[in-house]
């Protein structure tokens, strides 16, 4: 976006500051009603009507926008010589918008001759010359558009007319720059600007603000071209500001890369680099395919320069996408010159003179063509210009030898002199005749090229369009197929999942069983049994059906959190911290280990039996199988619960064995085991924090090795909604 031609804004700044609010064409009814106004309306008022006829007509088909305006030029044959120009100019904006260049020119042309006829019309004559200068320095006869542009300035400002004085500024400024004429082009800038300033802050408006920011923009570019960057940087600052002000995103991304090609050439890389990618994302954003290129190579020639060669390839790629998207000929083959030319420095830089010289020779191939097809245009364009001079000189010549003639022959016949008269007046109308038909003639065939390659370019689109439809037929087939076996496989999975749960559950339900009447038979055995080898032995046989117990009750709980819902109930803590502690008394028993349980008062709290089964049995468990084995060293297990505000908080502790730093984090870890010779499953603890987790509380450690460890969990005392 660093190299935009800011003539691309002419009609948009035009269009803001002399139309009204754009509208949808209404019936012949509200036409006619425009068409009476005509005729007893003011100059100015007479304008504001006609711009909103040419409204009107803009937003119709191309038969009845041209059967309109005809008819508006007809119904004005017999009034003012302003309303005939008026009506012209509508006339030359209609063929203008449909392609008829020709029609057009000759509309324009005709408005302007109105106006001359008639002494006195300084308005009319003011807007023929506007309009005219602006359509001819749109088909590229720039200094013929610029010459009507300033004679249009000069009568505006005669009529204190200053926002028509302020447009011919503006239009003087952009053909400047489009005529490399850098230093008119600033000295019309800041005119335009010191007009502005004059006028007073009601009659500031979003599209003045518009025209400055495309001013200042444009007066900053001219300043870079003449390799004044102080200057170019102050008018960008200026031209971002207004562009901010009237929150234009495209403006500020189009600004910001202009500004960071003047921060490159000064050497501030690494400013430049920040105002190059902002203009990359907004040239992406709005589809500039040819700027958001143009972005990338400032910054690969940027990498290059500071020798970050891999970088340099990366937005040399990126260009040559950029480039791939862009529709129009000339442009993608002015973006490609400049790509194979950035190519070939990188490759030269790296070495690689082969490559490097073929990148050249592209570049050069290019170059040559877009030039030799450069110099045809402006060669036509000269002759252009020279045969409308050419003619006009004959016309003067002819009307001098007139003169002279009429002096030598005034004492003769006057029939003669009138007849003679007659013949001259002949042959100056069809001299003019030949002069407008050559000139349009030309006009038409520079017309004729450009709707060719208009023509040409469509095609292709639509061959594009052709094949991305097909792709994207196919894709969607693709997706729908494999949305559907996604679908089937999923189900089948969570039908799998399903039976896998309930044959877990039924299972170790089952088996759990034998253990407890394994277990009651220990218990009578040793009412009966007196031996000391076989109490040992019996010891072991518990020791092991109570492991398988622990672990069967352990894949229980796991079947339970997996439920979705879980229900809620009141459960008094107190009890059930005893029912846990019970169940490990043999345990405690047989290892010397002494138990604490501390609950501060009878805490009631809305939650799920299950899981705070799950909580306390595997935290005591976990104490128990990790206690010091010691001698001299008395095992204890402490269990406090306190209610805090909304929560309850507790506490079991033990002096057992401790857990090292290294291991903590990943405590909580499924099937996790600190060593090899450690006696848990790995499922206790994952199931702990599991079920702390259902319930919305949370659990913490703190361990020293060698000295013992605490757990902290902290437990709401009411569920807002069931766990889930």
């Amino acid at each position: 976006m660093s190299h935009k031609n800011p003539c691309f804004f002419f009609l948009l700044v035009t269009t803001l500051l002399l139309l009204p609010g754009s509208t949808r064409a209404q019936d012949t009814t509200d036409l006619d009603s425009l068409y009476k106004r005509v005729q007893m309306s003011s100059p100015r008022e007479m304008v504001d009507v006609f711009d909103a006829l040419q409204e009107r007509y803009l937003a119709l088909d191309q038969e009845r926008a041209i059967r309109f305006a005809r008819q508006g030029l007809k119904q004005t044959e017999k009034s003012s010589p302003l309303s005939r120009v008026l009506a012209n100019r509508n006339m030359a904006f209609i063929y203008g918008k449909f392609g008829f260049k020709e029609e057009a020119l000759r509309h324009f042309q005709r408005a302007l001759a109105t106006a001359k006829e008639n002494q006195g019309e300084e308005m009319g004559l003011g807007l023929a010359y506007f309009h005219l200068g602006q359509f001819l320095s749109q088909q590229g006869l720039l200094a013929e558009g610029l010459q009507h542009i300033l004679d249009a300035s000069k009568i505006f400002e005669s009529l204190q007319l200053y926002n028509y004085v302020i447009l011919c500024h503006y239009e003087s400024c952009m053909i400047s720059y489009s005529a490399h004429n850098y230093q008119q082009c600033i000295d019309e800038g800041y005119r335009l600007l010191q007009y502005h300033d004059r006028l007073s802050k009601t009659e500031s408006s979003r599209a003045a603000d518009f025209q400055k920011m495309s001013t200042c923009n444009t007066i900053a570019l001219a300043h870079r071209q003449m390799k004044q960057y102080a200057g170019a940087l102050r008018y960008f600052d200026q031209a971002e500001a207004l562009a901010r002000k009237i929150n234009d995103e495209f403006w500020i991304g189009l600004i910001n890369g202009n500004k960071a090609v003047v921060l490159r050439d000064m050497g501030r890389t690494e400013e430049a680099k920040t105002g190059v990618l902002a203009d990359y994302k907004v040239s992406q954003k709005f589809s500039m395919w040819s700027s958001a290129g143009m972005a990338c190579l400032t910054m690969s020639d940027i990498y290059l320069t500071q020798g970050n060669y891999p970088l340099a390839n990366t937005y040399l790629d990126s260009a040559h996408i950029m480039f791939s998207r862009e529709h129009d000929v000339i442009t993608s083959r002015k973006n490609m010159a400049s790509y194979w030319l950035s190519w070939s420095r990188l490759k030269s830089v790296q070495g690689a003179y082969g490559p490097a010289y073929d990148g050249l020779l592209k570049h050069v191939k290019l170059r040559d063509s877009l030039s030799h097809e450069q110099e045809a245009l402006n060669l036509a364009k000269v002759k252009v210009a020279f045969d409308l001079d050419r003619k006009q000189t004959e016309i003067a010549l002819l009307t001098k030898n007139n003169e002279i003639q009429e002096e030598r022959i005034r004492g003769q016949n006057i029939l003669f002199i009138v007849t003679l008269m007659g013949l001259i007046l002949l042959v100056v109308l069809v001299m003019l005749l030949v002069n407008n038909f050559r000139r349009q003639r030309n006009i038409s065939r520079l017309i004729r090229q450009q709707r060719d390659e208009i023509e040409i370019k469509n095609s292709e689109l639509e061959a594009q369009s052709a094949m991305l439809q097909e792709n994207n037929q196919y894709i969607q087939t693709l997706n729908t197929q494999l949305e559907m076996k996604v679908v089937e496989r999923t189900r089948q999975l969570a039908l799998s999942n399903q039976e896998l749960d309930t044959f877990l559950y039924r299972s170790s339900h089952d088996i759990r069983r034998p253990i407890t009447t394994l277990l009651g038979l220990d218990q009578v055995a040793r009412h009966i049994v007196n031996d000391p080898q076989a109490n040992m032995l019996f010891d072991k046989v518990v020791e092991t059906a109570r492991n398988m117990d622990s672990m069967l009750f352990k894949m229980q709980m796991m079947y339970e959190l997996n439920k979705p819902d879980l229900p809620l109930e009141p459960i008094h803590l107190n009890p059930l911290v005893e029912e846990a502690v019970q169940y490990f008394q043999n345990d405690f028993r047989r290892f010397g280990i002494t138990s604490h349980l501390s609950v501060h008062a009878d805490i009631t709290i809305l939650s799920n039996v299950g899981l705070l089964r799950i909580i306390f049995r595997n935290l005591i468990e976990n104490a128990v199988l990790f206690r010091k084995t010691q001698p001299g060293v008395t095992p204890f297990i402490d269990v406090n619960i306190t209610r805090i505000g909304d929560h309850v908080e507790i506490h079991v502790a033990d002096n057992g064995m401790g857990v090292e730093e290294k291991y903590q984090a990943r405590l909580f870890d499924l099937y996790f085991r600190a060593s090899q010779a450690s006696k848990g499953n790995g499922l206790g603890l994952y199931l702990v924090n599991k079920a702390i987790h259902k319930l919305k509380g949370t659990i913490t450690l703190m361990s020293d090795y060698g000295i013992g460890t605490t757990f902290t969990i902290h437990l709401p005392l009411a569920q807002h909604h069931s766990a889930n």
